[in-house]
Parts: structure tokens; sequence; C-alpha cells
């Protein structure tokens, strides 16, 4: 189970230790930010991270934050550990109102990641019910309710033409530049959208990497001009570049092996297995 939410961090203007508020033409006296820091400042990232240093943990579920986006994890078989979870968001939420800073409840999101159809009793944050959701965003990755990872791949593909359409000019046939040029382009700008967290969907099923491979191939046969008849395969040899598949695979082996010596509370928690064909886990893609 995931709880996610976005956080209200008492940031203040970014361009000086006073403020004022104009409606239309009418400005107000300027006032003294007494507390904050200030938004887009080179400090103000570590001093957020100080100020939040101390926000209650519990040995039951995992807390992980990533700037101001926090998630509240929690792993049991049965539904009813739910309690758990709740019990820590009170303690959280009695720490934040004493460090004054806001729950965005409207951005927080609950997931459970299971087969089952049945959920229990629904989670409230101040007050405000949280529905459970089929879906939910988080760092960039659409995480679906069953993992199949279809929601994020079908994202992943709209996000790809919207880039690869800005692009057209000068990776499409009719352009003058080399082909040579025209992969740079693709490598640096457009590939890292289609793989972007691999190493977490890497194992999804062959139907739905699809998705994403079938853009990449359509974008690599405009590249090098290829007819209809010529083999995907055969336009890689000839290219000297690496497939869809045998790309993300390099990236998640360099990924797990950095893994055993990372110092992040979230990654030290993930088991260790040895990846089974039989069970649909991250590592499978390493098979």
């Amino acid at each position: 189970m995931l709880l996610h939410n976005g956080l209200k961090s008492p940031e203040a203007n970014p361009s000086s230790q006073i403020f004022a508020v104009r409606v239309n033409s009418e400005l107000s006296n300027t006032k003294i930010i007494k507390a904050g820091v200030a938004q887009g400042s080179k400090i103000g990232p570590i001093l957020f991270a100080l100020y939040i240093s101390d926000v209650p943990k519990q040995h039951n579920t995992l807390l992980s934050i990533f700037a101001d986006d926090t998630a509240i994890l929690a792993r049991n078989k049965n539904h009813n550990f739910i309690h758990l979870a709740l019990k820590h968001l009170k303690t959280l939420e009695d720490w934040f109102a004493k460090w004054k800073i806001q729950i965005n409840a409207g951005k927080t999101e609950a997931i459970m990641f299971s087969n089952s159809l049945n959920y229990p009793l629904p989670i409230k944050i101040n007050k405000l019910i949280i529905p459970w959701s089929q879906e939910c965003k988080y760092l960039g990755v659409i995480l679906d309710k069953r993992l199949t990872w279809k929601p994020h791949f079908l994202h992943i593909k709209k996000k790809f033409r919207a880039a690869a359409r800005k692009f057209y000019p000068l990776i499409s046939r009719n352009s003058k530049l080399n082909r040579n040029n025209k992969l740079l382009i693709y490598t640096a700008y457009l590939r890292p959208v289609l793989t972007y967290a691999c190493p977490v969907w890497g194992y999804a099923a062959k139907s739905n990497i699809k998705i994403l491979e079938n853009q990449q191939n359509y974008v690599i046969r405009m590249i090098s001009k290829a007819n209809w008849y010529f083999l995907n395969k055969d336009i890689y040899n000839s290219l000297n570049y690496p497939t869809f598949n045998s790309f993300i695979k390099k990236l998640s082996v360099n990924f797990y092996k950095r893994l055993e010596n990372h110092s992040n509370e979230a990654v030290k928690s993930i088991p260790v297995y040895i990846p089974d064909i039989k069970n649909k886990r991250p590592r499978n893609i390493l098979i």
C-alpha cells in the first residue's frame, strides 16, 4: 500500500525577505517574512532537509521523502493492516501541524497494490476522505493497482510523440542532417523519455513493453530511411545501435549492481532475491 502526498513547504518570497499584496491598483503595506526559505535558493533544499530531519517514523511502515514529495509505504498480506498506516499518518498530522507544514490533501492519493477487489476503510487526512485510487503518479512513474505498467506506457507514448514532433524537422526522412546527427538527437533527447525508470517496469509483459518499443522502432526507421520490407533487427545491426530491449536491460544491470551499497532506507529494505521467471518481480528483466 502506498499513500502519496505533496507537502506545502513554508518557503518565502524568492526575491527578498519582505512582501506585499497587490489587488488591482491597490498595494498593501510591506510585511517582514519571519520564517521560511527563499524558493530557488541554493541553500534552500539543504535547509528544508534539516527542517524535516526529525519527521516521525515507525518500524512497521516506511517513509519515503523526495524533496517535498512524501510517500508512506506499508506491506502486509492482510488488508486490515491498514491501521498501521493510519496510526503513522495521525502522528505525521500532529508533527506537520506543530511545525506549520500543510499537507496538500487535494494531491494526496492512496493505492493498494493487490489483485483483490475489496478495499479497507477509507483513509482520512485532516478529516478529509482520501479515496482509494486505481493508479497514482509518483516521481514521474504511473503505478497502477496490479502493476501491469500499461497506464504508464500509454502516458509515456503520448509524451514521447509530443517530444518527437518538436524534433521532426531535424530527424524526418527529408531532413538534410546526416544520419549520425539524427541518431545523436534521438539518443540525447528522445530515448530518455522512453526508458525513464526502466529497471522498475522492465519486467512487464512483452505486449505492454511493445508499446514503447514500437515508438523507438518507428523513429529509427525514419532516421535510417528504411523501406517497409527491411527488418528491424537488420536496421539495428547496420546502424550498430542497441535495440530497445537490449538497452533497458543494460541500464537495469548497472542499476541493480549499484543497489548493493546504496544508503537509501527504502532501497535497503528491498528483499534480496534471485530472478525467477515464475514470479513477476523487477529483477526478472535480468533473465
